[in-house]
């Protein structure tokens, strides 16, 4: 048995493709495999537009830590002490 794409042999994969024909019927099949295709495609959109999203959030969230930590060394710098 050779790895293939989902595990499944290549007559496997003949047969799958068989019933569907025989259950949807081969003027149906483009359609169906069109509408697989735009979902999987949205998926694939959604995901990498999360996964910019969370990627902004932590650059945000360094650049805030940063700033937060220069401003406190900024604060512990004592004032110049003035002469009377």
């Amino acid at each position: 048995m050779t790895n293939s794409l989902l595990f499944i042999s290549i007559e496997e994969s003949f047969f799958i493709i068989l019933i569907a024909i025989l259950v949807f019927g081969p003027k149906k099949i483009p359609d169906i495999a069109r509408g697989l295709g735009e979902g999987i495609r949205y998926l694939k959109n959604t995901k990498e537009k999360i996964k910019n999203e969370i990627l902004m959030q932590d650059h945000q969230k360094e650049q805030t830590s940063i700033s937060q930590k220069e401003s406190k060394k900024k604060k512990n710098i004592p004032p110049y002490s003035v002469k009377r």
